[in-house]
């Protein structure tokens, strides 16, 4: 299948518009005619990925998070020129998909066995977040052991508010990814927030607990959607598994 149509198909569910300005999504390497029979699905195109992808016979990589950001004056990268010399494409589904309704946010939902109530602000085209219940209220502790445990993170930060950890939860806002922007939000509708990347800032002025399972744990949930988001192009694709990712495999916590 031609790239060009493989991400007509993807933008059918989050188009280029929804992106952030700042933002580099759609076909970032290869050509537009060229075809694709093997997709990789990661949520960075690091140099772990490429080499999975060279050994396997992919010739496209499907990320979240774009390879390449800004205009480049030269190609030095040496994950962009491994990838040009193997003639392996990369298409990038970043803030676009970030707020697409049923995208991010919902995969976080589902990965944490929440209901989903209502997005967390008030656009009928973007996503910032969602407004989710538990099946029965919960402490901060019986959370943030769910949290761990189904999003596989090796280590949570965790603000209290300066609740008693007896207090129980049953709203709860969540945001993959840096949620900062959608915490005033979260704070509007929910007694606890659950995102990735809060600053300090961000947990001092909260008013309501946080569990901030990182910007990785947060969105790794989503790259099964990106592949659901391929079944009708027939194409063979595979999701990364975690420790196939830098972040996961080289991030470490003492």
């Amino acid at each position: 299948m031609k790239l060009k149509d493989i991400l007509i198909q993807l933008e059918r569910y989050a188009p280029k518009e929804l992106a952030q300005d700042w933002d580099n999504v759609g076909l970032l390497i290869g050509e537009p005619d060229r075809v694709a029979k093997k997709v990789l699905i990661a949520l960075d195109a690091g140099a772990m990925g490429i080499d999975y992808a060279i050994e396997h016979g992919y010739d496209l990589i499907l990320t979240h998070h774009p390879l390449i950001f800004q205009p480049l004056r030269n190609i030095s990268n040496p994950n962009i020129i491994k990838m040009i010399e193997h003639k392996i494409a990369l298409i990038s589904m970043h803030t676009n998909f970030d707020a697409a309704i049923g995208g991010v946010n919902h995969a976080l939902a589902n990965a944490l066995d929440l209901e989903v109530i209502e997005p967390l602000g008030d656009s009928a085209k973007k996503e910032l977040g969602l407004l989710c219940h538990a099946d029965s209220p919960q402490n901060l502790n019986e959370l943030s052991e769910k949290v761990k445990e189904n999003l596989n993170v090796p280590r949570l930060r965790l603000w209290t508010a300066g609740r008693d950890d007896d207090a129980r939860y049953l709203r709860i806002a969540i945001c993959g990814g840096a949620g900062g922007a959608s915490l005033a939000l979260a704070e509007e509708k929910a007694d606890i927030f659950i995102s990735g990347d809060l600053s300090y800032h961000s947990f001092l002025d909260s008013s309501i607990p946080i569990i901030d399972a990182g910007h990785f744990y947060t969105e790794y949930p989503a790259l099964e959607k990106l592949a659901e988001l391929l079944i009708p192009t027939g194409l063979e694709s595979f999701v990364l598994p975690q420790n196939l990712h830098e972040w996961h495999n080289f991030i470490r916590y003492y």
